[in-house]
């Protein structure tokens, strides 16, 4: 054997991964520690002993996991320095092995010179060792315990407790859970990506990969019983409860179909899988109560129609009842619920403008859609996307990812600019149907963090969810070509995403970048083909390019990037200013302007998977 089997591409994706899950899942536990002081006050009796026993545990086995991604690390990256060790023994071996050989073949030509050069030089030459180097057994080993939720009937008395705190509990509980998610996902993912192509290294225990999500399943079960005896405490008018009424809720639960797909940290892949288990009807999505509606809604890999349902009642429910969703989603203090309402309210006009403009969409009544695909909260910011056509039946899939300073307010926006580039596609091919997918699924950066990788690491993972939700969710009908597209920062965050993703895109555009990250390169991205265009009337692109000088690289000068233009060409208009679109009745064009020659390319890439030449 002249080689082993150990990629160090895939090795260098679990290690992230395992040193990004330990970070989470020490904040996150430290964090909870805090949420669960501020219940404690006002919870009283058996069921308050019983939270704050759960807590210890939830704690306790979220530190311990902690612990073991981060060991699990530090092994990775030694058995990777022990396989650079072993290649270069077998690559000396083998090419001793060939000197040897020329050696013999001197030897028994019977020439006396050759032969005496052959027994001078193997003297001086001898064999490099036999013995392989072997790496040492990885070993995961975790088992995070079942919490108990009831007093078993035997307990007496009573217990009482302020719902609203409880609610507040829940909320924060389940935003940290949606947040280690993404975590757990990357982690499950490269573990796949490490044992299918490092069979070298031997696996002695791998239970903490699982034991991921049993502790997810353990947290979720915590909200969804902690959710109930608010409830319960509520419907009571406040005071005390007795401890045998408040045994109930622990068996009050959701069907175990949903529970199964509700529990946080599955991967798209996996939601899909569970979903056509057993899929909901359009009126069991739409009768889900807000709560579950918004877990719903936020799943990747669920079919656009259905995720669109409970993405508008929870839309609807948080016009309707600001304050109750502002809690239930995890957004904390009363300075951040003005600007709640403000982005709510704006998403809800954003909308209602959508709807309006899918009915003139090219196509049948069954492209003419517009699609609410997720509303939440990442990094204490209201995120959601819009698709401007039928997610789960369009042969051509596009994403936009917009940059900084972008938000749910200003979504309207892109939008506009998402219906002038399904228009300019399907005049390049109208023979397909089209879905160009708004997508503020992040917190982007102020012009104060764009220096920073940050947003975009943290917004990496949302968007590589996001695009694998895609496929997944279309397994039996996929759709012909996706493309990502994405603008100034949106880009650097497209970048990262495209590091994580399990399935491959058709093309990723990238125009006004503020740069790609240096994290590898570009045929390390899954992209069959990547493009750029930067306008010379972009004033901005170079500063932000210029801000980020050594986390990441001007696209437009990277091998296996091909650059197109945004001058002005025969029938189109130069790009004038950075944004990515610039209404009709300006004298000044965004990169998707009606009559940008930047709309023109990116349309043809859209529409037929290449620009024309």
């Amino acid at each position: 054997m002249t080689t082993i089997d150990f990629d160090d591409g895939a090795a260098d994706a679990l290690v992230r991964a395992a040193n990004g899950a330990s970070s989470d899942l020490r904040t996150q536990a430290m964090a909870n520690r805090v949420q669960v002081e501020s219940v404690v006050p006002d919870f009283r009796g058996a069921y308050a002993t019983l939270f704050t026993q759960a807590s210890t545990v939830r704690s306790e086995d979220t530190q311990t996991l902690a612990g073991v991604m981060s060991d699990l690390s530090g092994a990775v990256v030694r058995v990777k320095l022990t396989a650079s060790f072993e290649r270069q023994r077998l690559k000396t071996l083998a090419d001793w092995t060939a000197r040897e050989a020329d050696r013999e073949a001197q030897r028994a030509s019977g020439d006396v010179l050759p032969g005496a050069s052959a027994f001078v030089t193997g003297v001086l030459d001898p064999r490099p060792s036999d013995v392989a180097i072997k790496p040492e057994p990885l070993s995961a080993a975790a088992s995070p315990r079942s919490r108990n939720r009831s007093s078993g009937g035997g307990s007496g008395g009573t217990s009482s407790a302020d719902p609203d705190v409880l609610r507040t509990f829940v909320g924060a509980s389940r935003a940290a859970d949606l947040s280690t998610a993404q975590h757990v996902i990357q982690v499950k993912n490269a573990w796949a990506g490490f044992t299918s192509s490092c069979s070298w290294v031997p696996i002695e225990s791998s239970t903490a990969i699982s034991a991921l999500d049993t502790l997810m399943a353990e947290n979720a079960a915590d909200a969804t019983w902690i959710e109930g005896v608010a409830l319960a405490f509520e419907r009571a008018g406040g005071g005390s409860l007795l401890n045998t009424a408040l045994d109930t809720v622990a068996e009050m639960t959701a069907s175990p179909a949903l529970t199964e797909l509700l529990q946080p940290g599955l991967t798209p892949a996996e939601v899909a899988a569970a979903y056509a288990r057993s899929p909901l009807t359009d009126s069991e999505v739409a009768g889900l109560p807000p709560a579950i509606q918004y877990l719903f809604a936020n799943l990747d890999g669920l079919p656009a129609s259905k995720r669109d349902i409970a993405s508008r009642g929870v839309l609807a429910e948080a016009v309707k009842n600001p304050e109750d969703m502002y809690q239930l989603m995890g957004f904390s203090g009363t300075q951040g619920l003005e600007g709640f309402k403000r982005d709510v309210d704006a998403l809800e006009e954003a909308v209602a403008k959508a709807d309006d403009r899918a009915r003139y969409l090219p196509g049948g009544e069954g492209d003419q859609k517009a699609q609410l695909v997720g509303l939440g909260m990442h990094d204490g910011a209201v995120v959601a996307a819009i698709s401007l056509g039928n997610l789960d039946t369009a042969s051509n899939v596009t994403v936009n990812v917009p940059g900084m300073s972008s938000n749910v307010g200003e979504m309207d926006t892109a939008i506009t600019a998402a219906q002038q580039l399904v228009r300019a596609s399907a005049k390049e091919n109208p023979d397909d149907s089209y879905a160009v997918v708004s997508w503020m699924g992040y917190n982007s950066p102020n012009p104060a963090e764009v220096a920073s990788p940050a947003r975009a690491v943290s917004g990496a993972a949302e968007l590589a969810s996001f695009l694998d939700g895609l496929h997944d969710s279309r397994a039996d009908g996929p759709a012909d070509s996706v493309t990502v597209m994405a603008h100034s920062y949106g880009s650097t965050t497209t970048s990262e995403a495209l590091l994580l993703t399990q399935h491959r895109v058709d093309s990723f555009i990238s125009y006004g970048s503020v740069g790609l990250t240096n994290k590898a390169t570009v045929d390390e991205l899954n992209a069959e083909e990547v493009y750029a265009t930067q306008a010379s009337g972009d004033g901005l692109a170079p500063i932000g390019l210029a801000l980020g000088l050594g986390t990441r690289t001007n696209p437009t000068i990277l091998d296996g990037v091909q650059v197109f233009s945004s001058e002005a060409g025969p029938g189109t208009e130069a790009v004038t200013k950075h944004d990515m679109f610039v209404d009709s009745g300006s004298d000044q064009n965004g990169y998707l302007s009606a009559d940008s020659t930047s709309l023109k390319t990116i349309s043809q890439i859209v529409a037929d998977g290449r620009p024309d030449r």
